[in-house]
């Protein structure tokens, strides 16, 4: 939901110590009205999820690409600077 804003998502803490623990660290340079626009982002998005939380869950719906399936990146790597085709999803 934050990337449908226009902010990148932040990463999660680790070592997972707080479960669903997130790192909102930002840089020296961000003006006062950028951090002001991400807090008024986030209550945004929080009030989202209170009314329609599977509208968060749907997010991002703005990006060329929808959602990253991170065990597939994972296990399947692909290192080089020039892919091979890959074949359809589910094939």
């Amino acid at each position: 939901a934050l990337l449908d804003r226009g902010f990148h998502a932040p990463t999660t803490y680790f070592p997972l110590l707080v479960p669903e623990c997130l790192l909102i660290e930002p840089t020296e340079t961000e003006c006062r009205e950028e951090l002001d626009g991400f807090i008024a982002a986030m209550l945004e998005i929080r009030d989202l999820a209170r009314s329609d939380a599977a509208e968060v869950k749907a997010a991002p719906r703005r990006t060329p690409v929808r959602r990253l399936d991170d065990v597939r990146a994972a296990k399947d790597l692909d290192l080089t600077w020039q892919s091979k085709p890959r074949p359809p999803a589910g094939a």
